[in-house]
């Protein structure tokens, strides 16, 4: 018995009296008249903000505003009817939009006295395999929210923000602190989103059964704008697949140094654990809460344990944050410095005693 899988595409069919609504929709909220840039740019302005202060409720509050929910299902809409049109306004619209943003977060990046940034930008400069599978699933239910009004197109609007304007936001701060690796990862996280947000809303805007233009140009645009953007998507998933590898690598090795350390350092507590590779030697900083230092003994074995489980050469410095019980160490400190006072005082006595003897 064979499936008819056409049976169960056809649910996201609309009538046609649909597509001329949500057509006309995206053409008019896709335009870049003056409410499209003041909400992108304060959009910008919170997001960065928030990225700064590692704080997602400001991050998401800035996602509701950003309009660029509109310019990319025009882009996919282009895609799908083959329309040069609307294709040309749909990416010069995205190009101002991304250099509007990027400026923006620029200029906050340089004057904003924060240098440290948190989880909510870190996040955004490894992009893996994940966050394209997230933004292909972004991008379909974007594009199915703008066609069920009943839905809200807020929700479509926060879906596209959340994986098109933080990473712009990130690249822009990266830059202004001079980290061009930080930025490079973000960027390749921002166009990854791009591309695949947007073919997954031509995916939706298909099985709507939205209608080409007639004419053979429009039908061979088609065609070839959906080749390009699929090579362009096997393309980046390609580094994204490598960076993907490394952080699970880098995970395990991570599991590895805390289980070593901990099994091999009594009464520890490991607060951190950062792993770089450099001429095939692994530099490992381990920030380690005990209350005894560690002999360069100690050490020795440290690393010989963690280079033959890692099966790699092993450059090992751990960081000891002294863990000491309040009360009774003040209480033996003091203990201490009496003992030092009365030796003192007893060495004074004899001094004198010899310098001033006693008179019968």
């Amino acid at each position: 018995m064979m499936i008819n899988f056409q049976k169960y595409l056809n649910v996201f069919r609309l009538p046609e009296e649909r597509h001329q609504k949500v057509l006309a929709q995206i053409k008019e909220s896709a335009k870049p008249d003056l409410d499209f840039f003041v909400l992108t740019i304060f959009a910008a302005v919170i997001i960065t903000l928030g990225l700064i202060l590692n704080n997602s409720s400001v991050v998401i509050g800035g996602m509701l505003m950003a309009p660029l929910v509109w310019p990319i299902l025009a882009f996919a809409l282009a895609m799908v009817k083959g329309s040069l049109r609307l294709f040309q306004d749909s990416l010069w619209t995205l190009v101002k939009a991304t250099l509007s943003i990027l400026l923006v977060a620029y200029v906050i990046g340089l004057f904003s006295p924060f240098n440290d940034f948190g989880v909510e930008v870190i996040s955004r400069t490894q992009p893996t395999l994940l966050e394209l599978v997230i933004a292909l699933a972004s991008g379909f239910v974007a594009a199915f929210v703008i066609s069920y009004p009943g839905l809200g197109s807020f929700i479509a609007g926060v879906v596209i923000a959340s994986a098109i304007v933080p990473p712009l936001c990130v690249t822009a701060l990266s830059f202004a602190e001079n980290n061009l690796t930080q930025a490079g990862g973000s960027f390749l996280l921002f166009v990854a989103n791009l591309i695949a947000m947007v073919l997954s809303a031509a995916l939706f805007l298909s099985l709507a059964k939205f209608k080409p233009l007639a004419g053979e140009a429009s039908t061979e645009r088609r065609k070839s704008q959906m080749i390009w953007s699929l090579a362009f998507l096997i393309v980046i998933a390609i580094p994204l697949g490598i960076i993907t590898k490394n952080i699970m690598q880098m995970g395990k090795q991570i599991a590895v140094v805390r289980e070593v350390i901990t099994a091999q350092v009594r009464n520890s507590e490991i607060s951190d654990v950062s792993i770089n590779s450099k001429n095939n030697v692994l530099l490992i900083e381990v920030i380690l809460r005990a209350s005894n230092n560690l002999s360069s003994k100690q050490m020795d074995i440290l690393s010989n344990k963690l280079a033959e489980d890692l099966n790699a050469s092993v450059n090992l410095q751990i960081t000891i944050i002294p863990t000491l019980e309040g009360g009774r160490v003040y209480e033996s400190e003091a203990i201490k410095q009496a003992e030092t006072d009365l030796d003192n005082n007893q060495i004074k006595e004899i001094n004198q005693a010899d310098v001033f003897p006693e008179v019968k």
